[in-house]
């Protein structure tokens, strides 16, 4: 009985020990994390006709008018509530060439103020000379930008239009690449069913 009671104080003691030596969990906080975009099929709905432009935009947005006044009486935002996005539309018209310049230099500068937080800046022509359609794309690559697709289009005669993408949330463009991409696709088909009214 003399022996049983060492057993049993040795191996007491031994899982006192080993209990003694196992080290307190530390806890780890996670990465943050990004919610998992499910992105819709693609489908189009025409612009009501009451405006000077017309085009197809995502039957995913809806159209928002912007507060009237007299300089921005065709103004509309396209809103993707699922994207937490919107693409901005303006109209602006013109009578001279230096008019003109100056809203494709002022786009131009919007783009390019952007250059600090961008890997790269690719831009593409669009030239439809029998829509009278003319124009540029803007494509801004990084991780903060913080309007990663915009463009303008101008008939030359008397009409300038810019669309910009913005989300509504801090630029993570590296988790919100699908979203961009989707959204680039709406972009492109409404430059493709552009036309003035």
């Amino acid at each position: 009985m003399n022996r049983s009671r060492y057993l049993f104080l040795f191996l007491s003691a031994f899982a006192m020990l080993l209990s003694a030596c196992q080290q307190e969990e530390v806890y780890m906080p996670k990465p943050r994390s990004y919610y998992r975009l499910t992105l819709p099929d693609t489908g189009y709905l025409p612009l009501e006709n009451k405006y000077p432009y017309h085009f197809e935009y995502s039957k995913h947005a809806f159209i928002d008018p912007y507060p009237y006044s007299d300089t921005c009486k065709f103004w509309i935002n396209i809103v993707y509530p699922k994207f937490n996005a919107v693409v901005y539309i303006s109209l602006r018209s013109f009578k001279e060439d230096s008019a003109l310049n100056t809203y494709i230099n002022d786009s131009r500068s919007f783009v390019f103020k952007q250059i600090e937080k961008a890997n790269d800046i690719i831009e593409s022509n669009i030239s439809d000379q029998e829509a009278s359609i003319y124009g540029k794309i803007y494509e801004v690559i990084g991780d903060k930008a913080a309007c990663p697709y915009q463009f303008w289009l101008t008939n030359k005669e008397d009409k300038f239009f810019r669309a910009a993408l913005y989300f509504g949330c801090d630029p993570q463009n590296d988790s919100l690449q699908p979203a961009i991409d989707y959204l680039k696709t709406d972009m492109l088909h409404l430059i493709e069913t552009f036309n003035w009214q």
